[in-house]
């Protein structure tokens, strides 16, 4: 059985939800509700949500579906939504799905935190 590993802070108007594991087929419905929680809390605030993907090794479809969902959630709701992923295997099916293209990326937390 894989393995996620979630923690939550705020930090310069923003939620920062840090996900490190696999992010598959079992361990999507927990990142879903993971970043439930960051959003509800972020929409309460009037922050951006911030995912920060670095210690990700794995990223499924199932995963890959989760953020589309939560794109399109930040977009309807006014509460963006910013990917970091600056290398590895989530930026890889990123590009490969072409989500890089539809998806707000950052190559680290500072700098997902600098955008306005």
């Amino acid at each position: 059985m894989t393995s996620l590993e979630t923690k939550t802070e705020q930090r310069d108007h923003a939620v920062i939800l840090q996900v490190t594991g696999e992010v598959d087929s079992y361990t999507a419905p927990e990142l879903h509700e993971h970043l439930a929680a960051a959003f509800t809390e972020a929409a309460r605030l009037g922050f951006a949500v911030v995912l920060d993907m670095t210690g990700v090794v794995f990223l499924s479809s199932s995963g890959l579906s989760v953020l589309v969902e939560y794109h399109q959630r930040g977009d309807d709701s006014g509460t963006p939504l910013r990917v970091v992923a600056p290398a590895g295997s989530v930026l890889r099916a990123l590009r490969a799905t072409t989500l890089n293209e539809l998806l707000e990326l950052h190559d680290t937390v500072a700098q997902a935190l600098t955008r306005s």
